[in-house]
């Protein structure tokens, strides 16, 4: 082998697959090593193989089965983690139970997930490459290594305030969910605004993200349906496979719904689509909220809400998993508040409550 060969598997990728299916386990390995940037280093048909091979191999990234033999996917990520943390991209089934796994994946601190066809026998292709990339450069220290130790009464009655200060839209992308599992339980839930979550996911695994946060929360959150209406203390998270827009329902404020193109790689649901519909609306009584993610989703959105006069929280670099989303808003000087992960909840709070009071004195 030439120094130039050895120089470009040097810089490649390193890749362990984890994978119980001799089929899925090839389709894995011919789909990554396809991109000349990513080399599998090594595979591994059950959970202890995958925990011995990464201390031998030292892999920049581990895709995981969720259905793994002597110990499952979730128990094997939640060792890695805590001992050998690695970023972890998981192949999930598309069934209800593949999603709510999933779900709990991203919270013992998986990068991101890759839904399997519904049959279960492949993938999307180009989206496990991506994102495999995108986990290996990902800075593993800001992974939550564990389930989110609440450190508040999680079990608060959801007493709604009757009044309707404002409308808080958050929007998130890779690293979103664990950020959420933060937010959500924070909030109070008498907080006088409706909240619209848009987390770019598959449809149905949208609708677990809404079931877990409304488990921990003393707000009501559920996935939205065609006609709902925005009500304080309601968290309404966009379902995955189309767009949430604003629609008036005899004069009170709700969602509609519009399909995406498949056509395109736009981010669905869309930030953007959601905030730009809202801000001609709620003008100053709209706060967006942009948190982790890749790309650029929420910018136009974010222009729209500060043009009308709202306001805007950007996550910071230091929690953010991806900086992309935040960053580009930040870049902008469309944010009005840059705060840590831990803050957001408080910030988000602390907007209401002087949005509420400034309402009072107009009123007044």
């Amino acid at each position: 082998m030439g120094q130039d060969d050895r120089d470009r598997n040097k810089s490649r990728i390193k890749v362990l697959v984890g994978e119980d299916s001799t089929f899925m386990r090839r389709m894995i390995i011919d789909t990554l090593e396809s991109d000349p940037g990513i080399k599998v280093v090594g595979t591994a048909e059950d959970g202890r193989e995958v925990l011995r091979k990464i201390v031998e191999l030292k892999p920049d990234c581990v895709t995981l089965d969720l259905e793994m033999p002597l110990m499952d996917g979730v128990e094997t990520l939640r060792y890695i983690m805590s001992e050998w943390p690695t970023p972890v991209v998981i192949l999930s089934a598309y069934k209800s139970e593949g999603a709510r796994e999933a779900l709990t994946s991203l919270e013992y601190g998986a990068v991101d997930f890759v839904a399997k066809t519904r049959k279960g026998m492949s993938f999307p292709v180009g989206e496990l490459i991506s994102k495999v990339r995108l986990a290996a450069a990902v800075d593993v220290s800001k992974v939550r290594f564990a389930p989110t130790e609440y450190d508040f009464d999680i079990k608060r009655s959801k007493m709604h305030s009757k009044e309707l200060a404002g409308v808080v839209i958050i929007g998130a992308s890779t690293g979103g969910p664990h950020a959420l599992v933060d937010i959500i339980p924070r909030l109070p839930g008498d907080l006088a605004a409706g909240i619209i979550i848009t987390q770019h996911m598959p449809p149905d695994f949208t609708r677990y993200l809404a079931e877990r946060l409304d488990s921990i929360s003393g707000l009501t959150v559920r996935e939205a349906e065609e006609g709902d209406l925005i009500l304080p203390g309601t968290v309404l998270v966009a379902p995955g496979g189309g767009h949430l827009l604003y629609d008036d329902h005899d004069g009170e404020p709700g969602v509609m719904f519009l399909p995406r193109n498949v056509r395109l790689k736009t981010a669905c649901p869309s930030l953007d689509f959601a905030m730009t519909s809202f801000a001609p609306v709620f003008k100053r009584r709209l706060l967006g909220v942009v948190l982790t993610g890749m790309g650029k989703d929420g910018l136009a959105g974010c222009a729209a809400i500060r043009r009308y006069g709202g306001r805007i929280i950007a996550q910071d670099e230091a929690t953010s998993m991806i900086f992309g989303m935040p960053g580009a808003v930040i870049e902008e000087g469309y944010a009005d508040r840059i705060v840590p992960l831990h803050e957001i909840a408080e910030s988000i709070s602390t907007e209401i409550r002087e949005l509420r009071h400034t309402e009072h004195m107009h009123e007044s």
